[in-house]
């Protein structure tokens, strides 16, 4: 695998959630924070629908609905619920700057739980000096 075909979903993700937080940090202050995500939703199912049937290798809904299991319907449920509290951490003053790391390095932080409980990953001992760091962190920008 080369660092290209390795990075590149990285580099999206960055590049995407940093567009999200601008603009999760720009929804109106008149605008209920829940047709913002309405509208987030209506865009977003069209746009996925259109790459679907451009990109995707099986255009069957039948086939595809077949194959679905829990993950999309809980993944849902949780974009949901990041994209309204994003939202609201704006909303109540949070910083583009502060909110966003934090919540990032508690994630990240929970997510090493998840993977070591329920994926059986090694966390190495560099992993949990930089585990310390983010927690060190952490502290230091709350202060």
């Amino acid at each position: 695998m080369n660092i290209i075909s390795y990075g590149w979903p990285i580099a999206l993700l960055v590049v995407a959630h940093t567009i999200y937080q601008i603009s999760a940090k720009s929804v109106p202050e008149a605008m209920d924070p829940f047709a913002a995500v309405f509208f987030n939703y209506v865009i977003a199912a069209a746009l996925a629908f259109g790459l679907w049937m451009i990109m995707g290798q099986d255009r069957s809904l039948p086939t595809q609905l077949g194959k679905m299991n829990w993950a999309p319907v809980t993944m849902t449920m949780a974009i949901t619920a990041v994209e309204v509290a994003s939202v609201f951490m704006y909303k109540v003053g949070w910083n583009i700057s502060i909110g966003s790391t934090i919540s990032s390095i508690m994630t990240a932080i929970a997510l090493v739980g998840v993977g070591v409980l329920i994926y059986k990953e090694v966390v190495t001992a560099n992993q949990l000096i930089g585990i310390g760091l983010c927690i060190v962190g952490l502290v230091v920008m709350n202060r």
